[in-house]
């Protein structure tokens, strides 16, 4: 597994990503990928399917508990309904945390994105098309995009990448942006990986069942 963190750099290749598509430039970009030993099929799934806030590793629970609890004050000051109890952290429901599900290509690849103020919570439910996402350019906000790509690595094996984008609209917002990207660079070079290792684990444990082998 492999992790970096830059400035303004870019992936280059002559096809390219929906992640591209949606943010093309960006001040800041890391890239995380990993080798499951599960097939595509079964990793897209649990790509999809699993419950970050329910990860083996502690400090990414207690990361993510800290991203609940604020959303939860977000959505009570916006009057909007009160998250679960117990609430849950997945591809499925991005909508419920202000972010925006952008494009999906089934099987392979998974674009989610946010726009919002630094340290306003609340400035991420303003309802967006993929559209609106894609052409909003207005001072002030922070555009990030995470993009999910599964693809085949061998006999019964899978790459799954993950890459993040984040943009700020403005230069004053784009000085807050890198000041907020150094502090917390070093925990996210955890964090990620730790998510990507948590979806691997999902996706090796149902092949190894024995009733997905006996099916295979």
């Amino acid at each position: 597994m492999t992790g970096a963190s830059s400035q303004g750099q870019q992936r280059s290749g002559a096809c390219p990503t929906l992640l591209e598509y949606f943010l093309p430039e960006a001040d800041i970009v890391a890239n995380h990928e990993i080798v499951v030993m599960a097939t595509p099929e079964v990793t897209y799934a649990a790509l999809k399917r699993l419950d970050l806030a329910r990860s083996r590793s502690f400090l990414l629970r207690a990361a993510l508990a800290l991203r609940v609890a604020e959303i939860r004050r977000a959505r009570r000051r916006l009057r909007l309904a009160p998250l679960p109890a117990r609430a849950r952290m997945t591809l499925l429901n991005v909508e419920d945390y202000g972010e925006i599900k952008l494009a999906e290509q089934e099987g392979s690849e998974i674009v989610i994105g946010s726009i919002g103020r630094l340290k306003n919570a609340e400035s991420l439910f303003t309802r967006r098309t993929p559209a609106e996402f894609k052409a909003f350019d207005c001072p002030g906000h922070i555009k990030m995009v995470g993009g999910y790509i599964v693809t085949p690595y061998g006999e019964r094996r899978t790459m799954l990448s993950y890459e993040l984008r984040i943009r700020a609209t403005d230069t004053r917002t784009r000085r807050g942006l890198f000041f907020w990207d150094a502090l917390l660079r070093p925990l996210n070079r955890f964090l990620i990986p730790q998510m990507l290792r948590d979806i691997a684990r999902a996706a090796e444990r149902q092949c190894a069942e024995p009733t997905y082998r006996q099916a295979t």
